[in-house]
């Protein structure tokens, strides 16, 4: 998959977010295309934030450890429902 930022992109401590939240992504298991696209830039957008939240001396990649993968997964998960519960259009 192509990279989504032009360039490597550095937050404190974590040299090249976009590859960070890749290893977050596989670590979800089964998620091809469209969808690995989507979590990589969600996940990028929460490093962002979560980066603009904390206090300057507190860790990001400690504070990730753990949380982008659930943070990820629950975003995946609200998608799904949204496309469980989507009407259908009869034809």
């Amino acid at each position: 998959m192509q990279r989504v930022l032009p360039q490597p992109y550095t937050e404190r401590d974590v040299a090249d977010v976009e590859l960070y939240v890749r290893d977050a992504v596989d670590g979800l298991g089964d998620v091809r295309g469209d969808e690995q696209a989507r979590l990589v830039a969600r996940g990028i957008f929460v490093v962002r934030r979560i980066a603009q939240a904390l206090p300057p001396e507190v860790s990001l990649e400690a504070t990730l450890s753990g949380h982008l993968e659930d943070a990820l997964e629950a975003y995946r998960s609200s998608g799904r429902r949204q496309v469980l519960s989507a009407p259908s259009r009869a034809a």
